[in-house]
């Protein structure tokens, strides 16, 4: 399985870091999760092949994770194919929300070939050659629907590897994805904004994971001496781990 950090910036695009987007490719098939801008033209200029996108996995709804998804639905559209198809998540029902924004764009909507799908905890998609389950995070909720999940970490496995994302999470920590703690993982893509190193180092350094990959990086870890600050503050990491920076790639 091959991971590549499309963009690896928090709520804002910076100097050198775009919006949150994770492709992962494997058996011949392409998956992302999130669809931060610009999704589209960062794939394009890796020379990252549209066709073989079969899912799309959004953590929740927010800009910085959602907000390269009229374009990319837009690509997707304007080349077809016969037999292609890319089926798209989301932690709420926004399809109306969305075909009205993708009407303003002059795209068709709905398209027979992107059906969309509402995010439910547990078992979520399942191709023969990846399947993907989804956890419920706290980062997001409706204070009138307090019991409907709005954000999710979602576990990715193909190859015998598995791969947790997290998403965003709460300041506290606490909503790390238990299926992380517990659950022996070859990769954590985990996000280092919402949160302060030091709040989640106790928790990291008994989780099973081979390696962990940041993402969705804070200003402060910006810069080589940003980075070496993180790099000091989580230096006890019993694992490999790494700051990613757009385009990067991981082997797992």
């Amino acid at each position: 399985m091959l991971i590549t950090t499309l963009g690896t910036s928090h709520g804002n695009h910076t100097y050198c870091r775009y919006n949150t987007s994770t492709l992962f490719e494997t058996g011949e098939r392409a998956y992302l999760v999130d669809a931060g801008e610009p999704v589209v033209a960062t794939m394009i200029r890796l020379g990252k092949d549209l066709d073989t996108l079969k899912a799309v996995f959004i953590t929740h709804m927010h800009g910085d994770h959602s907000g390269g998804l009229p374009m990319l639905i837009k690509m997707l559209r304007k080349y077809p194919k016969e037999g292609k198809r890319t089926e798209v998540f989301f932690p709420d029902d926004v399809a109306d929300a969305l075909g009205e924004w993708l009407r303003a764009m002059v795209i068709q909507w709905p398209i027979e070939m992107i059906p969309t799908h509402v995010t439910r905890p547990g078992a979520v998609y399942d191709d023969g050659v990846l399947s993907v389950s989804a956890a419920p995070t706290r980062h997001l909720r409706d204070p009138e629907r307090p019991e409907v999940p709005l954000s999710f970490a979602y576990v990715l496995e193909a190859e015998g590897k598995r791969v947790v994302c997290t998403g965003d999470l709460r300041s506290d920590f606490s909503d790390f994805p238990e299926t992380a703690r517990s659950v022996p993982s070859d990769a954590c893509v985990c996000e280092i904004t919402h949160f302060q190193p030091e709040t989640a180092l106790p928790v990291l350094m008994e989780c099973p994971i081979k390696q962990l990959i940041l993402t969705h990086v804070h200003d402060p870890w910006h810069g080589e001496d940003g980075e070496s600050l993180l790099q000091e503050k989580l230096a006890d990491l019993p694992y490999p781990w790494h700051i990613a920076h757009d385009c990067d790639e991981f082997e797992v």
